[in-house]
């Protein structure tokens, strides 16, 4: 029989073996009533031996549907937490059966019938007590239990076998009846949070034009939490309430350690050089051929990014040009998309050398086809001042080190209670690598619940690792990252475009260096969407760093909704 390792397909189990209990139980009770003639307390110590009976035979006949060996100690685990339940199932099944039956019975005693019910309350709550000091579901989860919850969760089982032990004796149980809060929207909470059993809703508040989730509900097996903050202080986006009794196990910030970042969650160690994606390999004096280096950053999107291509084609043309010129500005319209897995060939033509500028013309070539065209030029330092203003200075944003990181963001939505339990099963398990380029977002979204905002956003960036001295590589790299989130800072006017199909691609896209930079320490990339329309729209952008604007940056690209239509790729 195949083996069930997901931990709410087991509960299932467990839930569908008490109930059938519980059924029968009722109508045993209120089948004859020569019942009511014996003590509420003989009738309930009868079923109970009678069942648990019943129920071990019942257990040895579910058993091979987990797939465990009949002596492991995640099975007696299993039966101990089903024995438990059923325990307090039944007292309170007897209960409400008997409680039932003086109700519809009339009794010859005024009231009779009453004070027997108010009798079998006192006698419910003594028992109840019992199943609780007994391990009874009220109790603490026993670690032992947890570990069998830990083990079938995909996030944690990337995690060394040794240290799931650990998490279970650090949980702490916490109950919840129906309508109390477990999570506070805006407040820190706990770091981690498993539904160990009952129902909760997760609730974000209305806001005024959103787009996007508002409601869903977690059960048994469910998890959410947040990825330790190394640099900032984050908080729960929604509200999350019991509609049941819930009982949840919780991960205390103070155990953090426990869950360390590299090992859980979805990025790898080993980053993806900036060099590497931009480095080209030189065939003629003005023929170079991009390599499709060996390395695990992939992209979801197997199209080249325009970015890349910038990048590599402004590095293609730079090669060709004295090295006493610097970069001045290029103009660059994208034919056909590229395919990244496969080598480009960058055709470059010395359009002119002058005194103080040169002009380079760029093809990129991929399967013997332009797919995209580049001007670039070149400038030679001024030896005397000259004239000098700035009409946009650098606006104003939390600095870098006030922010989280763009990856931390990303698992942060992975934990994120309002995100379905099928989804985060889908990704936990998956190892991610880090990007070239290191993000921190001053604007951010909520994924969930777009709100119409300012076509404006703020982004600190910079190369992941130390590049080399070469301005070359450095004005490489600004390209790149000069095409990241550009297009799209124009739909944050339209938040209903996070439930439409869309074809966003870039047409054309122009750039002035102003001064030199590093692109390996942080820069700020102010963007905005001034104007869309027709299926296109305008970004402008302006990268600033040690407050001084060192680049500016215009594109139009490709808005188009889709809708029912066939998606193909773009005939332009």
């Amino acid at each position: 029989m195949k083996q069930i390792s997901s931990a709410h397909t087991i509960l299932v189990v467990c839930e569908t073996l008490r109930m059938s209990l519980v059924l029968r139980c009722g109508e045993a009770v209120t089948s004859t009533g020569e019942q009511l003639d014996r003590s509420y307390e003989t009738e309930l110590q009868a079923r109970l031996v009678g069942f648990e009976e019943e129920l071990n035979v019942l257990w040895m006949s579910f058993r091979p549907v987990f797939g465990l060996p009949y002596d492991s100690q995640e099975l007696k685990c299993r039966q101990q937490c089903l024995v438990a339940t059923v325990r307090r199932s039944l007292v309170q099944g007897v209960f409400d059966c008997w409680k039932f039956a003086l109700e519809t019975r009339h009794y010859e005693t005024e009231g009779g019938h009453k004070q027997q019910i108010h009798r079998l309350e006192a006698s419910v709550m003594l028992e109840m007590e019992s199943a609780k000091s007994n391990g009874g579901p009220d109790a603490a989860v026993h670690p032992e239990q947890a570990l069998v919850l830990l083990r079938a969760l995909p996030l944690l089982q990337q995690l060394s076998e040794d240290s799931l032990p650990e998490i279970a004796v650090a949980l702490k149980t916490v109950h919840y009846g129906p309508g109390e809060p477990i999570v506070h929207r805006n407040s820190e909470g706990e770091r981690l949070y498993i539904i160990w059993r009952g129902e909760a809703k997760v609730v974000s508040p209305p806001r005024e034009g959103a787009v996007g989730h508002t409601e869903s509900t977690v059960r048994c097996g469910d998890y959410f939490g947040l990825v330790s903050p190394k640099c900032a202080r984050q908080s729960y986006k929604a509200d999350v309430f019991a509609v049941t009794e819930v009982i949840c196990l919780q991960l205390a910030h103070d155990h953090s350690d426990l869950i360390s970042d590299s090992s859980v969650w979805n990025w790898s160690e080993r980053p993806a050089l900036i060099e590497r994606i931009l480095q080209l390999e030189k065939i003629e004096p003005d023929l170079f051929r991009s390599k499709v280096p060996d390395m695990n950053f992939k992209r979801k999107v197997r199209n080249t990014f325009g970015g890349q291509t910038i990048g590599q084609a402004l590095i293609a043309a730079s090669r060709t040009v004295d090295p006493g010129y610097m970069q001045d500005s290029l103009h660059c319209y994208f034919l056909r998309t590229g395919k990244e897995n496969d080598p480009v060939m960058y055709k470059v033509e010395r359009t002119r050398d002058g005194m103080s500028f040169a002009t380079r013309h760029v093809q990129a070539i991929q399967f013997g086809k332009i797919i995209f065209v580049m001007y670039a030029s070149f400038k030679r330092p001024e030896d005397t001042p000259a004239f000098e203003h700035n009409e946009h200075p650098m606006p104003s944003a939390p600095s870098p080190e006030e922010l989280i990181q763009d990856e931390v963001r990303y698992d942060n939505f992975l934990m994120d209670p309002r995100l379905p339990l099928a989804v985060k099963q889908r990704y936990a398990g998956v190892k991610l690598p880090l990007g070239p380029i290191e993000l921190r977002h001053c604007d951010a979204m909520d994924r969930f619940q777009a709100v119409k905002t300012d076509a404006r956003q703020r982004i600190w960036m910079r190369a992941r690792d130390k590049l080399s001295d070469d301005t070359v590589m450095h004005g490489g790299v600004a390209s790149y990252c000069s095409d990241i989130t550009l297009l799209i800072v124009g739909l944050r006017l339209h938040p209903e475009s996070r439930q439409t199909r869309m074809q966003v691609l870039s047409l054309d896209h122009s750039m002035w260096f102003h001064r030199p930079f590093k692109a390996d320490e942080w820069f700020l990339y102010e963007v905005t969407g001034p104007w869309a329309g027709d299926g296109r729209g305008l970004s402008n952008g302006r990268i600033y760093q040690n407050g001084e604007l060192v680049v500016t940056v215009t594109q139009e690209g490709l808005l188009r909704k889709l809708e029912d239509k066939v998606e193909k790729a773009a005939k332009l």
